[in-house]
C-alpha cells in the first residue's frame, strides 16, 4: 500500500468537502514555501529593484531591466501576482508593485530577511535526509551538522533582526551598564555564533572588554576571522558551553543573543550566568517574541517561530542534552516562562525592557 493509497474513513459527502477544504490548504502551503525562494531570486536578481517606483510594467519592460530570461520574468511575475505582491492589470497585461509591498521588500528589510531563510532553507533541504532520521530516531540534530550555508543564513538573520543599533539602545536602557562598560567593563557573549552581536558591543565600546563563546568551533574561528578582518582589538572568541563560562566571573554585562533557547541546558546556562555576572552587573536576554501561553501564539508569528523551533532550535538543544539538563526552552518560551527560569537560577530582579524590537522580548536580569 502506498502513502495515497492509506485507508480513509467512510464515504460522507460532508466529510468529503472538508477534505477537499484541507487539500486546498496543502496547496496554499507548497505556494508560500516556494514563494520564499521566489521573494529570494527577486532580491538576487534585481527583479524587484526593477519594480520598485515604475509603476505598471509589462514582462517585456521588466525583463528590459534585468539579465533574467523573458519567460522566466513573466512566470516569476505571475507567480508574485497570485501571491497578491504584485498587482496585475488584465487590459494593459502590466504588473505594479504597491508601494507598501516595495516598502517591506525592498526598500525596507523584508527581502533581505527572506533571503537570509532561503539560504537556511535550501541548507535545511540540503541535509533534510539525515535531520528526518535524527528527528524520526529521538535525536537532536546539532549545529555542527548543519552546513556553512545553514550558519551564513542564520548570521545574516541575526543582523538583521538584532541589528547594531538596536543592541545599543538597549544598553542604554540599562542602568549603569554603559558606564561600566566605558569605564573599562567586561562582556561576555554566550552561544554568539559567528559574533555579529559581540562584535557590534566592542566596537561601540572600545574601553570594554568582550569575549563571545560558542560550542561550535567553526563559527568561533569565523567570528576569529572577521574581528580580525575588522581590526576590533578588544574582542576575543573561545570555543566553550554555555554552562561552563570562559573567564571567571565579575562580567558588568552578560548577554544571550537569541541563543538561550538554542542550549540543551538553560536553567544551568542561567545558573552559571548568575554566578558569574558581577554583583551590579546584569544579565540580557533576547528570546523570541511571543507569548506566554500556546493560544497566545496561534498566529503567524508564532507558526514561524515554532516551525523555526522544530527545524533548528530545538533539534540543537535536544543534540546537547544531559541526563541532568532542564528541558529545553523551545523558541515560544514567552516572557513568565523566562521569569520563572531566572528567578529558579538566583535572579532577583527582572525587567522586559520597553525598546522597539518587532521580533524580540528583551528581558534584563539582575542578581
Amino acid at each position: 500500500m502506498t502513502t495515497l493509497e492509506q485507508d480513509a474513513p467512510p464515504a460522507d459527502a460532508e466529510l468529503g468537502e472538508a477534505v477537499e477544504a484541507q487539500m486546498g490548504k496543502i496547496v496554499t502551503e507548497l505556494g508560500a514555501a516556494l514563494g520564499v525562494l521566489l521573494i529570494s531570486l527577486g532580491t538576487r536578481s534585481g527583479l524587484w529593484a526593477a519594480l520598485a517606483g515604475a509603476g505598471p510594467l509589462t514582462v517585456d519592460q521588466v525583463a528590459d531591466k534585468v539579465s533574467v530570461d523573458r519567460a522566466l520574468v513573466r512566470d516569476w511575475l505571475s507567480a508574485q501576482a497570485a501571491g497578491g505582491y504584485v498587482d496585475y492589470d488584465p487590459a494593459g497585461q502590466t504588473f505594479t508593485l504597491p508601494d507598501p509591498v516595495a516598502g517591506a521588500i525592498y526598500y525596507g528589510p523584508g527581502g533581505a530577511l527572506v533571503d537570509a531563510c532561503a539560504t537556511m532553507l535550501s541548507s535545511m533541504g540540503e541535509g533534510f535526509t539525515a535531520f528526518s532520521a535524527a528527528f524520526a530516531s529521538g535525536r537532536g540534530f546539532g549545529w555542527h551538522e548543519r552546513t556553512a550555508d545553514h550558519w551564513h543564513g542564520s548570521d545574516v538573520f541575526t543582523r538583521i533582526a538584532v541589528p547594531a543599533e538596536l543592541i545599543e539602545v538597549t544598553i542604554g536602557e540599562m542602568t549603569g551598564v554603559a558606564a561600566a562598560l566605558a569605564a573599562g567593563g567586561t562582556v561576555l557573549d554566550v552561544g554568539c555564533g559567528y559574533g555579529a552581536p559581540t562584535m557590534a558591543i566592542a566596537e561601540a565600546h572600545p574601553a570594554a572588554t568582550v569575549q563571545g563563546i560558542d560550542y561550535h568551533d567553526a563559527s568561533i574561528a569565523h567570528s576569529r576571522a572577521e574581528a580580525a578582518a575588522r581590526g576590533v582589538g578588544n574582542v576575543t572568541f573561545e570555543v566553550a558551553a554555555a554552562t561552563e563560562l570562559a573567564g571567571g566571573g565579575g562580567y558588568d554585562l552578560i548577554t544571550f543573543f537569541d541563543s538561550l533557547h538554542d542550549i540543551g541546558d538553560p536553567r544551568g546556562a542561567l545558573r552559571r550566568a548568575r554566578a558569574a555576572v558581577a554583583p551590579n552587573g546584569a544579565v540580557l536576554l533576547f528570546e523570541p517574541l511571543g507569548g506566554d501561553h500556546l493560544q497566545d501564539n496561534l498566529n503567524p508569528n508564532g507558526r514561524m517561530f515554532y516551525a523555526i523551533s522544530t527545524l533548528a532550535c530545538t533539534p540543537n538543544a535536544v543534540s546537547q542534552r544531559t541526563a541532568t539538563s532542564s528541558e529545553p526552552l523551545g523558541a515560544q518560551a514567552g516572557e513568565q516562562r523566562l521569569r520563572a527560569l531566572a528567578t529558579e537560577t538566583g535572579f532577583t530582579r527582572f525587567r522586559r525592557l520597553g525598546v522597539q524590537a518587532p521580533m524580540n522580548l528583551v528581558l534584563e536580569l539582575r542578581p
